[in-house]
C-alpha cells in the first residue's frame, strides 16, 4: 500500500526528475481515483500529475509563445492541467501558488483564471475568489447528454453545409491522429492522445459553420473528458478500437453518406459505453466516500458547518 504522508517535494520552479512518468500500479487509474487510494498527495500541488507546462511534444505546447502572450499561455496550461486532474474538483486557485508553479507573473494568472471562469472549469465564490468546479453524478450525466445531444445536431449540420476544404482538412486530421500510438504508459503519451482525438472531432464538427456552438461542444467535451481523467479506468479504453472506427466515419464523410455517418456515430457511442460506466462507478464511490466524511469534535459530537459559537461563561 503506498504512503498517505505527503512525500517532501522539490521548489516549483524545478522540474522533478522522473515526474513525466507513473508507475505501472498507478498508471491506469484515474487521477482521483489514485489520489483517493493514497498514491498522490496534497503538499502545494494537488497531485503528482506534471503540469502539461512541462511537455515537449509539438502537438500538446501551448499555441501561443508564454514569453509573448504569459496569459493566453497560461489559460492554455491551467485548462489543460484542470482537465488532466492535476488540480482536483474544489481545489482554491491560490495566485501566488500559481505564479511560483507556472512562473509567471500575477496578472496573467488572475485573467487566466478570469477566462476560464466561463468554461465550466472554474467556479467563482463571493469574497473567497475561485476554485476548480466540482464534479457529480448528476453533472456528468446530464453533460453525456448534453454532449451526445449536440454532437448529432452539429454533425448533420457540417455534412449539409461543410465544402471540400473542410472535408481535405478532417482527412488530413485523421492521417495525424492515426500517427499517434494509444499509449497511456507516461502522462505526455495519454496527453498527445486525448489532443488528437479531440482535434480530430473538432475538425469534423467545425463543418457545422457555428461559432457559437463549437464553443459550446468545445466546453462539453472538455468538461466530460476531465470526468474521464478524474474517474475511469483506462484499462477498458486501451482496448476500444478508435483508429478503425474514426477511418469508418472519415470514409463516411468523404462519400457524404448521411445515413451511415449517423449509425457510425452512434455505434462509436455506443462502443464506449462500458468505459462510461468505470466512471459512474468512480463517481458514485465519490459521492459516497463525501458523504461519509463527518469530523467529530473533542467531544465525538458531529461538527456543524460556520463559524464556532464563543464559549458562554
Amino acid at each position: 500500500m503506498p504512503s498517505t504522508k505527503p512525500a517532501a517535494r522539490p521548489p516549483l520552479s524545478e522540474p522533478r526528475e522522473n515526474a513525466g512518468r507513473l508507475q505501472t500500479s498507478q498508471r491506469f487509474e484515474g487521477a482521483l481515483v489514485a489520489r483517493l487510494r493514497g498514491s498522490s498527495n496534497s503538499f502545494r500541488v494537488p497531485t503528482d500529475l506534471p503540469s502539461v507546462k512541462n511537455f515537449t511534444a509539438p502537438s500538446i505546447v501551448a499555441p501561443v509563445d508564454p514569453d509573448r502572450n504569459p496569459t493566453l499561455a497560461l489559460e492554455y496550461w491551467l485548462r489543460r492541467d484542470i482537465i488532466r486532474g492535476v488540480f482536483a474538483p474544489l481545489d482554491r486557485l491560490k495566485v501566488e501558488q500559481l505564479v511560483s508553479f507556472y512562473e509567471v507573473g500575477h496578472s496573467p494568472v488572475r485573467e487566466a483564471i478570469l477566462r476560464l471562469s466561463t468554461s465550466g472549469l472554474v467556479v467563482h465564490e463571493h469574497q473567497k475568489g475561485h476554485r476548480v468546479a466540482p464534479v457529480s453524478l448528476a453533472d456528468y450525466s446530464d453533460l453525456s447528454r448534453a454532449y451526445r445531444a449536440i454532437y448529432l445536431l452539429m454533425l448533420d449540420m457540417a455534412l449539409e453545409n461543410g465544402d471540400d476544404a473542410w472535408e481535405e482538412a478532417v482527412v488530413i486530421q485523421l492521417h495525424r491522429s492515426l500517427k499517434v500510438e494509444k499509449n497511456f504508459d507516461d502522462p505526455e503519451h495519454r496527453e498527445m492522445w486525448q489532443r488528437a482525438y479531440s482535434v480530430l472531432h473538432s475538425t469534423l464538427l467545425s463543418g457545422c459553420g457555428s461559432p457559437v456552438m463549437m464553443r459550446i461542444w468545445m466546453d462539453l467535451d472538455a468538461r466530460l473528458e476531465r470526468y474521464i481523467n478524474l474517474f475511469a479506468d483506462y484499462e477498458l479504453d486501451l482496448v476500444l478500437d478508435h483508429h478503425s472506427k474514426h477511418r469508418e466515419i472519415v470514409d463516411a464523410v468523404t462519400k457524404r453518406d448521411a445515413d451511415r455517418l449517423h449509425a457510425l456515430v452512434i455505434d462509436m457511442f455506443e462502443m464506449g459505453s462500458g468505459f462510461r460506466r468505470t466512471v459512474i462507478r468512480g463517481l458514485r464511490q465519490y459521492e459516497q466516500d463525501l458523504t461519509g466524511k463527518v469530523t467529530t469534535e473533542v467531544d465525538g459530537r458531529p461538527r456543524k458547518r460556520g463559524r464556532p459559537r464563543k464559549a458562554t461563561a
